[in-house]
């Protein structure tokens, strides 16, 4: 006998939360040592090519990257079969945005690549106060795309403790993304595992967690082999491309597999 599709992403889930979790604290505190770690990459918190350019630095390149991928993906979901599960069309739906958010960060990084500081500042309490309200709606908003089915309540508390993080973490400008990437997978995790089982028996459930372990090599590549491998190739760009390809890997075989699902169920009431 197989196993379920909600056995198969509570693995996958459970993996993805400590994966993230152990890698994200070596990337945020460079341990076990930082000479563990790409020089480029502790200087810029990206593995960044052509730095010395505005419109072509890694930055710039993700942020063409993930336009086109948005503009796919949204083109996926115009078109997505009308029986796709709920878990499946919420998370292809918030993807759009959360693709097309993800490259606007990039576009103001690679004009702006010391980035924001994010943290609570005394010395400066109106910028403090006017960056946290901002960053609590901007994970709002993505949280409203990676957390697919959940109360507002919970998305809103769940930006309110992520933002609290820049602060108690004491999270450098430089290392925004790195937290901030590490913040939307652990909280998309911990609600994933708290879906029904009507909504975990989507092949979505089982798929999404496996397609993002592509994503964490990246990143791990990018902080340890960034000159010698990743920086040829585009640097950051090859991060953003594993999530947007993942995204339509994961709708497409979706579709395969809930299509299949469906003959089967018929065959059987035949």
């Amino acid at each position: 006998m197989g196993f379920s599709n909600a056995a198969v992403g509570n693995a996958g889930l459970v993996l993805l939360l400590v994966l993230t979790i152990l890698i994200s604290a070596c990337m945020l505190y460079q341990l076990p040592s930082p000479e563990y770690f790409d020089d480029d990459w502790i200087r810029h918190g990206f593995c960044v090519s052509n730095a010395d350019t505005t419109w072509l630095n890694s930055h710039s390149l993700s942020f063409y990257a993930d336009v086109v991928l948005a503009l796919c993906i949204a083109r996926l979901f115009a078109n997505q079969p009308t029986s796709a599960p709920p878990l499946q069309a919420a998370m292809l739906s918030g993807a759009i945005f959360g693709v097309f958010g993800h490259g606007l960060g990039h576009l103001y990084l690679g004009k702006n690549a010391q980035g924001m500081d994010l943290r609570f500042r005394p010395e400066d309490i109106p910028t403090s106060v006017a960056s946290i309200l901002v960053t609590v709606m901007a994970f709002g908003a993505i949280f409203q795309g990676t957390m697919p089915l959940s109360s507002r309540s919970r998305l809103a508390m769940t930006a309110v403790v992520a933002t609290a993080g820049f602060t108690i973490l004491d999270i450098a400008p430089k290392l925004n993304f790195v937290y901030g990437q590490a913040a939307i997978y652990i909280s998309n995790a911990l609600h994933m595992l708290t879906l029904s089982s009507q909504d975990k028996s989507a092949a979505t459930y089982a798929l999404y967690p496996y397609f993002q372990l592509p994503v964490l090599l990246v990143g791990v590549l990018e902080s340890t082999a960034c000159q010698g491998f990743l920086q040829p190739l585009g640097g950051h760009v090859l991060f953003d491309g594993a999530i947007g390809f993942g995204t339509i890997g994961i709708e497409l075989l979706s579709r395969y597999l809930e299509s299949d699902r469906s003959s089967a169920v018929k065959s059987k009431s035949l």
